[in-house]
Order: C-alpha cells, then structure tokens, then sequence
C-alpha cells in the first residue's frame, strides 16, 4: 500500500490513506540537522503499535525496536535524538482486549515491549457477547461523532439504562462514555484550531458542542495544562499550520 504522508506538526506526521478509522498511521521522523522544538504529547485514548529505528546520518539503519504504547493520560514532551523514526498503528481502545489481550487502563501511560504480548493478533475477532458488542457499538459511535453524541442518547437508542452503559463500557475499556467523548471533542478542537493562524475560539466552542468559549477553554487547558491560545502559539511554532482538514 503507498502511503502518502500529510504533515502535522514538525516531524509529526499521519497517513491521508486510512485502514479503517480506527487503523490510521503515523510516523515521528527526527531528521539530522533540524532543530524543533519539543512535541506536546496530548492525552490520547487510542494505543499504537509502534516500530521504533534509529538511523545513521549516512541513513544506515543502527537498530529496531518493536512497542505498544498505552492510552496517555499525562500530557508530555518529546524530543527524540535526530535520527530516530517511529512508525504507529492506532489501534481504538475498544480493540485492545481482542488485539493484545488487555484492557487499555492496564497500559495507561506505559510503553512495553511488543513481544510482552505472545497474543497480539491485528486480525483477532472481537470478543462474542452483548456487553461486548455494545461497548465497541458505543464506542465507534462517539468517535464517529467526534464526541458530539451524550451518553444519555446512546443508551436510549442501545435501549439500556445510562448506568449500565457505563459500567459496561467502563469495564471493556476503562472510562465511560462521557470521558471518551469529552477526550475525542477537545481533541477535534485543538486541530480544528491548528487550520488557522488565528483561530475564532468562540465559532471553535461552538462547532464542537461546547455551552461557551470558556466551557472550551476549561477542556483544553484540563487536557493540555496550557490556555487554547497558549497550546496554538506553542502548536503553531512547532510547525508551520496544518491547513488540511482530514477525517477524524
């Protein structure tokens, strides 16, 4: 499959050709030479299958190395050392359990190796069951939705209560319906934001759901520890404005 690289922010970058929503790739490439600053790692729901390499300035392949990264809770910054190339596969956290064998809060904020985990299978079938069936429905709807769905609507249309699709979904990928709606919605903001050198954080707030400006700014700030315009001046300098929108 050719991949056509789309860049996000500096050395950051993902694939235009997606597998799936919840297959889409990316890669960090730490050139030689370039000087960027840090990245911001937000908070991300998602895992990632990740193949790390580290080249020489000749572009001699040194090493190789094979990871999973876990949902990230804790935002933080990353400036791996020039030559360095991670390729990922996001995988949903409502996929963990049939890919890995786990629950994605087992690996919250960890990075482990790939071989910790005899099982992985990228071709595994959801587990059987309506608790199951219906924590990935839920799921895949938010995130199709771009959190914009309230659990009390999917609940009514699953035709259970709002408390046992929490707990069902809560103990299929460890947060409930409102956590991962409120991540996948701030998430869409701030890159809503990255389009522009200016962005109208009031049109922003209220293009995603939010009540009012400061409701966003409460999000971003939660997620991020800085102000929405703090994270974009920061976003902004990191790389020249993603002004591309692609699909979620």
């Amino acid at each position: 499959m050719t991949v056509q690289w789309i860049s996000r922010l500096g050395p950051y970058s993902e694939a235009r050709a997606r597998l799936g929503r919840s297959r889409r790739l990316w890669r960090h490439q730490a050139a030689y030479g370039a000087e960027t600053p840090p990245h911001r790692v937000l908070p991300e729901t998602r895992l990632s299958l990740v193949t790390e390499r580290h080249y020489s300035r000749s572009g001699t392949l040194l090493d190789e190395q094979h990871w999973v990264f876990g949902p990230i809770i804790t935002p933080r910054l990353y400036a791996p050392a020039p030559g360095t190339v991670l390729d990922g596969v996001f995988l949903a956290p409502e996929e963990a359990i049939c890919v890995l064998g786990v629950r994605p809060d087992e690996l919250v904020d960890a990075i482990v190796p790939q071989s910790d985990f005899p099982a992985l299978n990228l071709q595994a079938e959801p587990p059987q069951g309506a608790a199951n069936a219906l924590a990935v429905w839920a799921a895949g709807m938010i995130r199709r939705t771009r959190g914009q769905v309230r659990a009390a609507r999917l609940a009514r249309h699953a035709g259970v209560s709002d408390r046992h699709l929490h707990r069902v979904m809560t103990g299929r990928l460890g947060l409930g319906p409102k956590a991962l709606a409120n991540q996948i919605r701030t998430l869409t903001a701030i890159e809503h934001a990255d389009q522009s050198p200016h962005p109208d954080w009031a049109q922003i707030a209220y293009a995603h759901g939010y009540s009012d400006q400061a409701h966003l700014s409460r999000s971003v700030r939660a997620m991020s520890g800085l102000s929405p315009s703090a994270l974009h001046a920061e976003r902004s300098v990191e790389s020249e404005i993603f002004k591309t929108r692609t699909p979620v």
